[in-house]
């Protein structure tokens, strides 16, 4: 595997890196439980193969975009490595969330195929419904694309496009990041050194594969030819304790999930349950603000089950930098640091506290991974907030359309995260977009929501803050439906907020259950609420 030292050039292209990982474990078995299939390395590899020629026969060539829309199966995977193999581009296409909004997920998806030019597209049979009501398009099922005799294909180079990646649409209307062979590579090459990724591990993950840290976290096990586990995004969602039961049956090293899924699993698993976690190395924590409150119980909750302090692996990343940007050492648990609340909304100085009501816990996501580097804008002190800035060879060159990017004079990527650095160790406050800031002052929605979803009442901890006309707004989920019960929910809020954060004048919006919008990768979009909420009070 190639060194990496904050910016060598890798060598290899996703379909021949995979390409030598199945040479070399042809055997080797992935699994997707919740699609009841399982192929070798050399079936993916084979029929991967077959799929890039029927799509070269249908027309597509080298520098196209090849829409990917299917769930977590062999088709997806297919998809992907079938792209390169003729020099085209993966587009991975989100998912229904349901068919309840049908009609705006057909908007948004043929938003992403005008943007991105997909003219044709790898489906199943079971997701007719949606590409036979895209226009401009030609959808072919996987199946059948498969079928097709092998045929000489122009293959991909470094420099061109792997995956059109577009961004899930947390906090602005989705991007499409444009990815190329190099920064896929340089990516997984970082991850694999970075938790010595070795013959005896093995992934396992229920993220879906249209979203980065489900892709890119899948191809990083494929590049290393261990064995793999997908599951469906629907089969944890639908029960956490019995997809945890799966993951461990596997004897999986390794996984990856937001914050939330380790709430979920908190929340799920019945005390008395009998586990073995022992044989779990590494567990990504990332894609969203990841609390201290939560970390904390995990670690504690399991480590009668073997569950170690140190596996558990907050990580800093985003789209732009394909997936991984920071990640702690191997050896060493969660680290935390309270500091103090005001400070840190009104004059971004992180001043380290006792734990207590007027501090905000704050995780370590550790250090730049290998081939990476990362700094807070303008060369700020230690402890002092700025925007986080991230460069290194898995940095995108810019988005689908803006060739230019969010770049520094210097070459440096604008994240549009706030942060800071404490003895190298970046630590996440919150994103630039969704700062609050009332009559002069600043408030992290983030401190506002950790005070709210304690609150006995709100539905699984659900609320986002945001500002409208100089004004809080507190959009809390609640299946509550008893007027008394619903103003002591109002009131208590209310209340805690004045208390802890000196906030006065704030309006609690108590909405039901499942209101709140979400991204595909299952964040909750603050700006997305408020512009739902806008709407509503225009109405």
């Amino acid at each position: 595997m190639p060194q990496l030292d904050g910016g060598e050039v890798v060598n290899g292209t996703l379909p021949g890196r995979f390409d030598e990982a199945a040479d070399r474990y042809p055997d080797q078995v992935i699994s997707l439980p919740s699609e009841q299939e399982t192929l070798t390395y050399s079936e993916l590899q084979d029929s991967s193969r077959r799929m890039a020629a029927g799509l070269a026969a249908a027309g597509a060539r080298e520098g196209d975009a090849i829409g990917v829309l299917a769930p977590n199966c062999a088709a997806f995977l297919q998809g992907v490595l079938a792209a390169g193999r003729i020099g085209a581009a993966a587009c991975p296409m989100p998912l229904p969330m349901g068919m309840r909004d049908l009609a705006g997920y057909l908007r948004r998806t043929q938003a992403i195929v005008d943007r991105g030019r997909v003219e044709y597209i790898v489906t199943v049979p079971k997701l007719r419904v949606v590409t036979d009501q895209l226009t401009g398009v030609y959808a072919f099922d996987a199946a059948d694309l498969v079928r097709h005799d092998h045929a000489p294909l122009a293959g991909a180079r470094e420099n061109q496009t792997a995956v059109l990646q577009f961004t899930s649409g947390s906090t602005a209307a989705p991007k499409g990041v444009v990815l190329t062979h190099r920064n896929v590579v340089s990516c997984a090459d970082s991850i694999s050194e970075a938790i010595k990724i070795t013959e005896a591990d093995a992934w396992g993950s229920w993220l879906p594969l249209f979203h980065d840290m489900g892709l890119f976290g899948t191809v990083t096990g494929l590049f290393n030819g261990i064995p793999l586990n997908v599951w469906s995004p629907v089969t944890f969602v639908k029960s956490p304790a019995g997809w945890l039961n799966q993951f461990l049956a596997t004897g999986a090293t390794i996984c990856a999930m937001p914050n939330f899924g380790y709430d979920y699993l908190l929340a799920t698993v019945p005390e008395d349950r009998e586990l073995d976690m022992s044989h779990w190395r590494v567990a990504f924590n990332g894609a969203e603000s990841i609390s201290v409150r939560s970390v904390s119980a995990f670690v504690d909750r399991f480590a009668r089950a073997g569950f170690r302090p140190e596996t558990m692996t907050p990580a800093y990343g985003l789209a732009e930098a394909t997936l991984v940007a920071t990640l702690p050492p191997l050896d060493r648990g969660p680290v935390y640091e309270w500091v103090d609340r005001a400070a840190l909304a009104a004059a971004g100085k992180a001043f380290p506290v006792a734990e207590g009501s007027s501090a905000r816990g704050i995780v370590g996501l550790g250090r730049a991974v290998p081939g990476m580097r990362v700094r807070i804008a303008g060369g700020r002190p230690e402890g002092e907030v700025g925007e986080i800035e991230v460069t290194g060879a898995a940095v995108t060159s810019g988005y689908l359309g803006r060739p230019d990017g969010p770049f520094t004079a210097d070459g440096w990527l604008r994240t549009g995260d706030l942060g800071y650095l404490r003895d190298g160790e970046l630590f996440f406050t919150g994103r630039s977009k969704e700062m609050i800031t009332v009559r002069g002052e600043n408030v992290y929605p983030l401190d506002v929501e950790a005070i709210a979803q304690l609150v006995p009442g709100v539905y699984k901890g659900r609320c986002v803050a945001f500002v409208d006309d100089e004004r809080i707004i507190v959009c809390v989920e609640t299946a509550l439906r008893d007027p008394a019960e619903r103003q002591r929910l109002t009131d208590d809020i209310a209340g805690r907020c004045s208390v802890e954060l000196g906030l006065s004048g704030l309006d609690v919006k108590l909405v039901p259950a499942r209101t709140i919008p979400r991204t595909t990768s299952g964040k909750l979009q603050r700006l997305g609420m408020r512009e739902l909420y806008k709407k509503q009070e225009a109405s």
